[in-house]
């Protein structure tokens, strides 16, 4: 006798069967997931917003550490590329002053920590002063050689720069080395801002970058041979050979 059995019963079970089937995938795809979670730290620059065009801005530091969570295959290849870290300074005006960093990171990774959460801001208005050069003398000409008084070309330069660093700079100096010249020597060099203690003042634009200084070189006259003697010498050789001594006497 064959046993008859409801179509009805073969669905629910294969529902079940199913339904098992798909607990089993699922709780191995949560293990898979928690087991694959990830943390690291990414170093990344710090980004500046809403700064004026007229501005510049430093922040000290320049970069933060981002701590990120997520899927190990998300987390893993990612670099300070692609985990961004801002400021902004939007409504801000000159000075120095406290910001707070933003970070944000792909899609499916997690922003846990940035470290420090707030970072130090200068800004500053871009200036330009035009300041005189001078020629600065190193080394020693040639012998019985002096150099005289250089002539530069051009004798102004445009500094350009942050505000507080232009208003450092105490002198422009164009250093030429006349180490054992014998003649005049023209050459194009660097025109330095330099600051009352005597530094380079870095990170400034200076307009032209370069001065033609000239240096002419003058010759240091030797004194006449002492010829006192040998002049007398001859007058009484003179008044000898004339027979002119006796008759004076």
């Amino acid at each position: 006798m064959k046993l008859q059995v409801p179509r009805e019963t073969y669905l629910r079970i294969a529902a079940v069967l199913l339904a098992i089937v798909i607990w089993f995938v699922a709780g191995a795809d949560m293990n898979k997931t928690k087991a694959d979670i990830a943390e690291r730290f990414i170093t990344t620059g710090l980004e500046v917003e809403g700064a004026p065009p007229e501005c510049i801005v430093e922040t000290r530091p320049r970069d933060v550490e981002v701590r990120v969570r997520g899927p190990k295959y998300l987390v893993e290849p990612l670099d300070g590329g692609r985990v961004k870290a801002l400021v902004s300074v939007a409504g801000r005006g000159e000075g120095e002053y406290a910001a707070r960093v933003h970070a944000s990171a792909p899609e499916g990774v997690q922003v846990i920590e940035v470290i420090p959460a707030s970072v130090g801001v200068k800004m500053d208005a871009i200036v330009s002063e035009e300041f005189p050069v001078r020629a600065g003398i190193i080394g020693y000409p040639g012998e019985m050689c002096v150099p005289l008084e250089p002539e530069l070309s051009p004798r102004f330069v445009t500094i350009i720069g942050p505000k507080s660093q232009v208003e450092s700079v105490a002198e422009v100096v164009a250093q030429i080395d006349v180490s054992g010249i014998t003649s005049a020597i023209s050459r194009n060099v660097k025109a330095n801002p330099i600051d009352a203690g005597g530094n380079l003042v870095a990170d400034l634009n200076t307009q032209p970058q370069t001065v033609r200084v000239f240096v002419p070189v003058g010759k240091i006259p030797t004194a006449p041979p002492d010829d006192e003697e040998t002049d007398e010498a001859p007058e009484e050789q003179d008044e000898d050979a004339n027979g002119l001594g006796p008759l004076l006497e």
